[in-house]
């Protein structure tokens, strides 16, 4: 094929920016949970409905409760980009079709799926957290599940039909291989 050449260019490009993205989001994740005193309320509450929000300084035994709420999502995305990272590797070094590769692409759909569970406990263990300063009448749990969760859900069954078209495609590559 005359396109790998192209391919493994564009692959390590994307190899290092997910490289990249694993260093720079748990770093986000730490930093926000670290001066989240010294945020705005609009920055805290930007991906959340609305909390109403006493007006003083979070805790710290808050703070790191937050901050390890926060490692259950981050854990599953970071497993997913370790997975689309090894499929890109896989790019670079030419290799296409493999059984690595439906591996790879089916764990990222399964990571896909928990980080949709796991985020959705996350927001509401950020909730309680920061509405816990609240006077009792005005605290808040929430749960949610919207666009974000379908679409995530989606691109995830996407991926998995992604890894069984290229489980077929390994499979005649290896037929084509036999045949004489």
């Amino acid at each position: 094929m005359k396109n790998i050449p192209r391919i493994q260019k564009v692959s390590t490009a994307v190899h290092v920016l997910i490289s990249v993205l694993l260093v720079v989001i748990p770093l986000y994740y730490g930093m926000y949970w670290a001066f989240i005193n010294d945020l705005p309320e609009t920055l805290i509450t930007v991906n959340t409905p609305h909390t109403p929000l006493a007006p003083s300084r979070m805790p710290i035994l808050l703070q790191i409760a937050g901050f390890c709420a926060c490692l259950l999502p981050l854990s599953a995305l970071t497993w997913g980009l370790i997975h689309i990272r090894k499929i890109f590797s896989l790019y670079k070094e030419g290799v296409i079709f493999s059984f690595e590769h439906v591996r790879l692409f089916k764990n990222t759909a399964k990571a896909l799926l928990l980080w949709v569970f796991l985020s959705i406990v996350y927001e509401s263990v950020k909730s309680i957290l920061f509405s816990a300063g609240n006077p009792p009448g005005t605290r808040v749990v929430t749960v949610g599940f919207g666009t974000a969760e379908i679409t995530t859900i989606v691109v995830a069954f996407v991926v998995f039909v992604i890894a069984w078209v290229m489980d077929e495609g390994r499979l005649l590559a290896e037929e084509t291989e036999l045949t004489v």
